[in-house]
């Protein structure tokens, strides 16, 4: 709550020079030099702009930038509001919840250095408030030094913000092998950990598109906010090939120790204890309007235990500012077991969620998308899920 409490008053800071400066750059007298403050809302930083940008045929979000001398500040964010209903056998719950409140802001401090800020005001766990926080030095396009917390460049779905994503939640699958919820070992950290990476792009085509871009980084692979919590490091890559502009081929890995969070359900880790912890995965995405499809399979191993994940989630606009989605998500924690050893489990190590969703542009990057979910759990009751949910970016 104090990290919330400092970024509303840095925000509440500039709002004096916003009101003041309005859309004309006004000087500031410092001594024998001034100070040049504008504000706009021009899409200078394409980091911000591929943070909000919208869905196909819509106009990217328009982030405030506020000019202070040769610096700038841009500030954006969104909130998601859903209300879910899911049946588990004959048990039905519905709610509302606030499910994202992003308030996020890059700082521009020459064209080579920057400093990126993300804050999530909806998360009930104080530990889990700040995001990311980490400062970027741009040699060239092709080799950029990052340093701080940020997510670890392992799947594409990992790396994509949700509000370009088709489905409310995120898979599943993904969920469970990038570290972001599901797998007690690694632990529920939104897929984001404390390092440094290198990250680039190269080759540029005539369209202005890059051919190749790349990440390379060291985790602490503890997750984020933690201190490492054993003596190795998590190595994470990733390559995006993109023929076209419109296509992209992508692989990544990570390779590393962890150290459990919880005790394995097949009895093979104890918390407290270091077990391999390794992940790949291949995938594309492509767009061909009016459809844009995604898929990735993903494999990897905690300890001895093999597991794999799978899912393609396809978009097809049907008219102005409406669109369907579909999806099918696949996990399988544990590649080995029997089918007679998967009904002994305590809980489900198998499942099949299959999504059919509509969504609707109401505004830019502000959309209201309902979805409903089977999910096929390979022991006890299936689960039916109906998610509505309001999303709005600025």
């Amino acid at each position: 709550m104090n990290l919330m409490k400092r970024f509303i008053v840095a925000i509440m800071a500039v709002i004096p020079i916003v009101a003041v400066a309005e859309e004309a750059a006004a000087p500031i007298e410092t001594g024998k030099k001034s100070l040049s403050v504008s504000v706009s809302t021009l899409n200078t930083s394409d980091s911000a702009v591929m943070a909000t940008k919208p869905q196909d045929g819509e106009r990217p979000v328009q982030p405030l930038n506020i000019h202070i001398g040769p610096s700038k500040l841009t500030l954006f964010g969104y909130a998601q509001t859903q209300f879910d209903m899911t049946k588990t056998g004959p048990e039905t719950k519905n709610s509302f919840s606030m499910t994202r409140i992003i308030l996020m802001a890059n700082a521009e401090l020459t064209r080579k250095l920057s400093f990126f800020l993300m804050v999530d005001a909806a998360s009930t766990q104080a530990p889990k408030h700040l995001h990311e926080y980490y400062a970027q030095y741009a040699f060239m396009p092709e080799l950029k030094v990052r340093v701080g917390q940020f997510k670890t460049p392992y799947t594409l779905e990992n790396i994509i913000s949700p509000t370009l994503l088709g489905t409310v939640n995120l898979n599943e699958g993904t969920r469970y092998m990038a570290g972001i919820a599901g797998d007690p070992l690694y632990g529920n950290y939104v897929g984001r950990d404390l390092g440094a990476m290198i990250t680039g792009d190269a080759i540029k085509a005539r369209d202005g598109h890059y051919y190749l871009n790349y990440s390379v980084g060291v985790f602490n692979g503890a997750g984020m906010n933690l201190r490492d919590n054993n003596k190795h490091k998590d190595v994470v890559a990733m390559l995006n090939v993109l023929p076209t502009k419109d296509i992209t081929l992508s692989g990544s890995f990570i390779i590393g120790k962890g150290n459990a969070q919880a005790d394995d359900m097949f009895g093979t880790i104890a918390q407290g204890t270091d077990y391999t912890r390794n992940r790949w995965s291949v995938g594309a995405e492509a767009k061909w309007k009016p459809l844009k499809l995604r898929t990735e399979y993903m494999g990897g191993k905690n300890g001895d235990i093999k597991n794999r994940a799978f899912y393609a989630e396809l978009w097809c606009h049907l008219f102005r500012n409406f669109d369907i989605v579909l999806d099918y998500d696949y996990l399988d924690k544990n590649t080995a077991l029997s089918k007679d050893a998967r009904e002994a489990m305590p809980a489900w190590t198998r499942t099949s969620n299959y999504l059919v969703g509509l969504q609707y542009w109401v505004y830019k990057a502000c959309r209201i998308s309902t979805q409903f979910i089977f999910s096929d759990r390979n022991i006890g009751p299936d689960t039916k899920s109906w998610l509505t949910q309001f999303q709005i970016a600025f």
